[in-house]
């Protein structure tokens, strides 16, 4: 089964990667903004949770940067013959558009494991205290998700010999890649879907133990928490995927492919984190809703006039009145 890259418009590439990374920021808004007018002293824990989410996307926005500059670059030769062409571009200029390429790659790895990160000083702000056991498995997942960050940054830098083979082949031998290597790409697939597993693993315990205790709007928010981090594990599959199908042909092309999935699984991350800061956020605007609207009913029946001083309407005690004169003129007419 042959695969072929994302058929876009070079634009349309550089717009979704725009407005991926901008609907990400807007969370990242919500959670400082709710850091900053909360009245509580913030733990060194948050305040490094904040620090890593910040660096997860602005690592993923240098990478939409350079991926805007190489579709600018190819933009420019739309109209050149396709044989005339490398990666889009002149063979004289490939060479330092695919060292550019290989410079993307490191920062889409620090963007993921800055998520991964962020993550876990989240779960050592509230789950520190909850026992050894807990604090020990934080632990072991830190150091997990290090070796795991370690092992990807020496796969981009070190799967070819020489470096240079990513961007500038020796005569005669094929260029070379660790997200083309499809046993490169096995091992960075099961490093990142095992870190992901182990750091989504870390509260379950707790969060059981609680279950009963959690309304409906609490379980929700737990289930959407765990929903973008199973689009995060979905997109490194994925891509996975991609790339197995396309191992036996010839200088595949799949570059757009590779960064769209990335982005994906960059931007899902981010949500994954912030997900109870923007839950809060919601729950303090709708609070702000319902006091402004009863603020507003108040107001308008004192504007209106229809308030005495006991608490009773105008219209209610006219309607008694009105009863009393009817039973009056009862009477009378019984009299007669």
């Amino acid at each position: 089964m042959a695969y072929s890259d994302i058929h876009l418009p070079l634009p349309g590439f550089i717009a979704l990667d725009w407005t991926l990374m901008a609907f990400a920021l807007l969370p990242i808004l919500i959670r400082i903004s709710l850091r900053a007018r909360s009245r509580t002293l913030h733990s060194p824990a948050t305040n490094v949770s904040d620090t890593f989410i910040v660096l997860s996307w602005l690592s993923g926005c240098v990478l939409i940067c350079i991926n805007t500059w190489k579709n600018t670059t190819r933009m420019q030769y739309l109209s050149s013959p396709p044989q005339t062409l490398y990666y889009g571009v002149p063979p004289s200029q490939s060479g330092h558009l695919l060292y550019v390429s290989w410079i993307s790659l490191f920062f889409i790895y620090i963007s993921l494991w800055s998520a991964k990160a962020a993550f876990l000083a989240f779960y050592y702000s509230i789950f520190s205290l909850q026992g050894r056991r807990i604090r020990l498995a934080l632990l072991v997942a830190c150091v997990f998700t290090f070796f795991t960050f370690l092992l990807h940054m020496g796969l981009i830098a070190f799967w070819c010999t020489p470096v240079s083979a990513n961007w500038s082949p020796p005569p005669g031998k094929p260029l070379c890649s660790a997200v083309h290597s499809i046993n490169s790409v096995t091992i960075s697939t099961i490093a990142n879907i095992t870190t992901d597993i182990v750091i989504l693993s870390i509260p379950m315990h707790a969060l059981w133990t609680r279950a009963s205790k959690f309304g409906g709007t609490e379980r929700a928010g737990l289930l959407f928490v765990f929903a973008m981090g199973g689009v995060s594990i979905l997109a490194a599959l994925v891509r996975f995927v991609c790339l197995k199908l396309v191992q036996g042909v010839p200088k595949a092309s799949i570059t757009h492919t590779i960064d769209v999935w990335a982005l994906v699984e960059i931007v899902s991350s981010i949500l994954a984190v912030c997900a109870p800061s923007c839950r809060a956020f919601v729950r303090m605007w709708g609070r702000r809703e319902q006091r402004h609207g009863r603020l507003g009913s108040e107001e308008a029946v004192v504007a209106e006039g229809r308030c005495d001083v006991d608490g009773s309407t105008t219209e209610s005690r006219g309607d008694k009145l009105e009863h009393v004169g009817l039973r009056i003129e009862q009477l009378v007419a019984e009299g007669k």
